[in-house]
């Protein structure tokens, strides 16, 4: 494979915490006690990665509520304040909580915790993407200038294509990622026809169905400013031995300037308070 020179790469989509249900072998190695940050970083160094966005996972238990809420994003705050390597931090609140309890978080979010937008997997929250409920937090978040996250993983039927062109018709001011959209062979299409029909709808990469290109055929019909590199992340444990993604992104046909919007000038647009901190990284080109 031919080495493809890149200025930065930037993954929007590190989880930080474990994957705590559905994992069937969780807490059966027994694990060495290390500064999560250090693993952190030694993960990003592994993969050749200059920084990420970070994010809770939304998996956590919750017995009291918006109490718990409130530590978790009080926790991706300070997380993202140890290190000039976390560019931005999303926190979370739960449409189940109310609008009212929600609009608290939302400006305690923007206000003290300095955080950088929302981030949702409805499947883990008791709702649709399309519930009334996220209509209305998405209102709120645009009004804060949160970008909002929101998973569109395949094997959810509460997660659907169809719910975020919903989604996307109702709230042409506010941004959208959807995370994890690529991930079957067939939502793919969907997500096609989601990108040609709604430009407010950006796309991560992560989790993606392997052949056929995706990418090239994505960048030739809607151009590179609509996707970022994101692996679904978790660094501790890893879970997977590479990022393919990757691998395919710097293995593509594509011109380094479509590369280099996929990997981090699109994240900077959408996270435009964090350029000071991006060059303060003042990070060498890379040979890959």
């Amino acid at each position: 494979m031919t080495a493809r020179t890149v200025r930065n790469i930037v993954d929007t989509h590190h989880h930080v915490g474990t994957l705590s249900i559905g994992a069937t072998e969780e807490h059966t190695r027994p694990r060495t006690l290390r500064d999560s940050v250090d693993i952190h970083h030694s993960m990003l160094d592994r993969f050749g990665m200059t920084a990420c966005a970070v994010m809770p996972g939304l998996q956590y238990e919750r017995p009291h509520g918006i109490v718990d809420t409130r530590q978790v994003n009080d926790a991706i705050a300070a997380y993202r304040g140890r290190s000039p390597r976390f560019l931005a931090a999303l926190g979370m609140v739960e449409p189940l909580h109310g609008l009212t309890l929600c609009r608290e978080e939302l400006d305690r979010m923007a206000g003290p915790l300095r955080l950088d937008g929302v981030v949702w997997h409805t499947r883990y929250q008791g709702v649709a993407v399309s519930d009334r409920r996220m209509h209305a937090l998405v209102d709120e978040a645009a009004a804060r200038s949160f970008p909002c996250y929101v998973h569109m993983f395949a094997e959810s039927n509460l997660e659907t294509p169809w719910m975020f062109a919903k989604f996307a018709h109702n709230h042409p001011e506010a941004t959208i990622v959807a995370l994890d959209a690529f991930s079957a062979s067939t939502q793919i299409q969907y997500v096609m026809d989601l990108a040609d029909r709604f430009d407010n709808i950006m796309f991560d990469t992560a989790m993606c169905f392997p052949l056929l290109r995706l990418f090239d055929t994505f960048v030739t019909r809607f151009g590179s400013e609509r996707l970022l590199f994101g692996t679904d992340s978790y660094a501790d444990p890893v879970r997977y031995n590479t990022p393919a993604v990757l691998a395919e992104l710097l293995a593509s046909d594509m011109d380094t300037e479509h590369l280099e919007n996929i990997l981090w000038r699109t994240f900077c647009r959408v996270f435009p308070a964090v350029g000071a901190a991006f060059e303060a990284l003042d990070t060498p080109k890379e040979e890959l």
